[in-house]
């Protein structure tokens, strides 16, 4: 299927009103990116008052994406499903260009129902082998129908999930649904992170929660948590599941990330978790 064919899916949710905060922009905002606005910023600015090194955690879970692409992708994987893919930054690599370096001819379907990545969509519909759905992550059987032809559903895949699931509250099953993505392909690799709570106070994790509440409700988890519900049964590639900066770091001289960490795991699911 030719990206250029390839029509986005329209969100079914009720948009962003007005100047209201994005938790694309947001979070852009705090990776010091471009594609923000005021109201993104001033979200971010009252979580830093409470974590301070916030803004640095969340970059280096940005820049743990490309070094677990690159090494799914040298493990075999040459087609990827970028589940709430949000914005991305210029200078740093994106899904599609980091697969490519290893596998030139790699496909990407990028996924997320936030209208402010719609710009985003649109450029990648340009690019043969790339596409882009203004569809929630959590509608399983929208997202595997309209990746389907682009994606090979017989061959193995990458899917991306990180900084999402904490957005899915416990009673939606979010293990679950991940699962059901996992399960519709043979085998492959999970991309995984997410944010941790239990290194906060209770007053600072209520705190951090009400100042991101203007953009969304979010839930951040302990980590046994997040091992228990995401990553139970599956094998992890080395080292584990850990704090972003320190998953195959790049650079030995890595940021203070606080308290506020995410953790990030790279898991193989199907035949390649029987081969690892």
């Amino acid at each position: 299927m030719d990206s250029r064919s390839a029509t986005p899916v329209t969100s079914t949710g009720p948009g962003i009103p007005g100047d209201a905060p994005s938790i694309a922009r947001v979070y852009d905002a705090a990776t010091k990116g471009k594609d923000n606005r005021a109201s993104d910023r001033d979200v971010v600015k009252a979580m830093t008052e409470i974590a301070p090194e916030l803004p640095e955690a969340a970059r280096e879970n940005l820049e743990f994406v490309p070094r677990a692409v690159e090494a799914a992708s040298k493990l075999g994987v040459t087609q990827w499903l970028n589940l709430g893919c949000g914005l991305p930054q210029v200078g740093e690599e994106t899904t599609l260009e980091t697969a490519r370096r290893i596998h030139p001819g790699a496909r990407v379907a990028y996924v997320d129902n936030d209208p402010s990545v719609a710009v985003f969509g649109r450029a990648l519909l340009a690019v043969e082998g790339a596409m882009a759905l203004e569809a929630d992550a959590r509608d399983v059987d929208t997202v595997l129908a309209h990746v389907r032809g682009l994606l090979d559903l017989g061959q193995r895949v990458g899917i991306v999930a990180t900084a999402l699931a904490h957005f899915w509250p416990d009673e939606q099953k979010p293990g679950e649904i991940l699962r059901r993505y996992m399960a519709a392909f043979p085998g492959g690799y999970l991309v995984f992170s997410h944010a941790r709570s239990d290194l906060l106070t209770a007053d600072e994790l209520d705190r951090l929660l009400t100042a991101y509440k203007r953009a969304a409700d979010i839930y951040p988890r302990p980590l046994t948590t997040i091992r228990s519900m995401f990553l139970d049964g599956l094998p992890l590639l080395e080292p584990g599941l850990v704090e972003a900066s320190t998953w195959r770091p790049a650079d030995p001289f890595r940021r203070d990330v606080g308290r506020a960490h995410f953790v990030a795991a790279v898991a193989a699911f199907g035949s390649c978790a029987e081969a690892a």
